[in-house]
């Protein structure tokens, strides 16, 4: 690397200083102007005497994605050299739009031959990747009179691996009191517009809230509720199970792939909703229900790094009576479920079968990887078929499609709205 040299001159001005209160001092017979003379030679002489520096900087940086939506920078810094650094600034290159949340990109230490230091701070994590720059590293001799920088390879500079996720139309699902997502009509009274109910007035009650028309009318004081408003709660399954992974050809886009994209897109779709995500592989990974850019940062995280979903896992497929039993001991009382699967086994089917007969209204977002080119194939095409139309039968919403993305899949079937 090159390190740019700069003289600060820091003390040019003690020499200056010293030849006038040298002669001063001796002629008002002032030893204390004297020595304040000496001193400032003395100082002089320590810049002038003090050896430049040779920096032999390496930096290593790391990126650790947290579970709260942030992502930890540690940053270390080790003097290679032979000799000491006695004053070394770093300033670590973060991008101008990550906004560090804890810590502090900046370090300010001396270094021994050989010796490391660490910076550590928090940065939120990005919807897309960001690239940081190199860091900024200032090397001081001990006066502070010569400093060398430079910009010095760290090693990592991309953060975000993962995909960013879709712009989506907002998308309905069946909600467990119909309608679309978005604030649900409860059955306890609080803020919302809907009527509940007229009790009596209690004081500290809002004014606006008073019935006056039957306070003119009656003369009683009365205060009108309203039902309470809430957001759905939808938790995404995405089958990647063995038997989810199949695909039309052997160069063709796995099924599972396809269930990853239109996950991607109703977590986007969903924006009123709290949204959870479980990976159905060789057990059942689980990122409960939530909302906001941090947990949207978080599933989209898990949706590009679960290993179920990046590698088909292997060994038998796991006892979908048991997933159903765990779905419903960790979703909550009033959530819905979205199931992402290519429905190629009855077992699958009869989980959702399952769990809507349970009370947890479900739905069923199906990419048909079958094919009609042979005997086998066509056969495994219509057994498919014969689940979409069991489920439909039984009040299971399927979304079942061949062509295009999710989104395009979506706003066919009438689901985007």
């Amino acid at each position: 690397m090159n390190w740019s040299r700069t003289t600060t001159d820091r003390w040019r001005w003690l020499v200056p200083v010293a030849l006038v209160l040298a002669p001063v001092g001796v002629v008002s017979s002032n030893p204390a102007v004297v020595l304040c003379a000496v001193v400032c030679v003395g100082v002089a002489a320590f810049a002038r005497a003090s050896p430049e520096p040779t920096p032999a900087l390496a930096c290593e940086r790391r990126f650790e994605e947290r579970d709260d939506g942030t992502v930890g920078v540690s940053l270390r810094v080790t003097n290679d050299g032979d000799g000491p650094l006695p004053d070394v600034r770093v300033v670590d290159g973060i991008p101008a739009d990550c906004t560090v949340v804890d810590g502090t990109p900046e370090l300010t230490c001396s270094l021994a031959a050989g010796a490391s230091r660490t910076l550590q701070y928090r940065v939120e994590s990005p919807e897309s990747t960001r690239r940081f720059d190199d860091p900024f590293v200032v090397v001081a001799d001990r006066a502070g009179r010569v400093e060398l920088d430079a910009r010095v390879d760290a090693g990592a500079n991309r953060l975000g691996s993962s995909r960013p996720l879709p712009d989506a139309e907002p998308v309905a699902l069946r909600p467990p009191t119909g309608g679309p997502p978005g604030p649900l009509t409860g059955t306890e009274s609080g803020e919302g517009l809907a009527f509940h109910s007229v009790r009596e007035y209690r004081r500290g009650d809002p004014l606006a809230r008073v019935d006056w028309s039957r306070l003119a009318r009656t003369g009683d004081l009365s205060t009108v509720t309203f039902r309470a408003e809430r957001a759905p709660t939808v938790v995404l399954v995405v089958d990647a199970r063995p038997a989810a992974s199949v695909a039309r050809a052997a160069d063709a886009t796995p099924a599972r792939a396809h269930a990853v994209d239109a996950a991607r897109t109703l977590v986007t779709g969903l924006a009123d909703a709290q949204v959870g995500l479980a990976v159905v592989g060789s057990g059942v990974s689980w990122t409960p229900p939530g909302t906001g850019r941090t947990h949207h940062a978080r599933l989209r995280r898990e949706l590009d790094t679960d290993p179920a979903l990046v590698a088909p896992p292997e060994g038998p497929d796991p006892d979908l009576e048991s997933v159903a039993s765990t779905l419903r001991a960790r979703a909550p009382a009033d959530a819905q479920v979205c199931l992402l699967t290519p429905l190629c086994d009855d077992e699958v089917a009869t989980l959702a079968r399952r769990l809507d007969a349970g009370g947890t209204p479900v739905s069923v977002v199906s990419p048909d990887p079958t094919t009609v080119d042979g005997p086998g194939t066509q056969l495994a095409h219509l057994e498919r078929g014969a689940r979409v139309r069991d489920l439909r039968r039984a009040g299971v919403p399927v979304l079942d499609w061949r062509e295009g993305d999710a989104r395009e899949a979506f706003a066919r079937s009438g689901w985007s709205r």
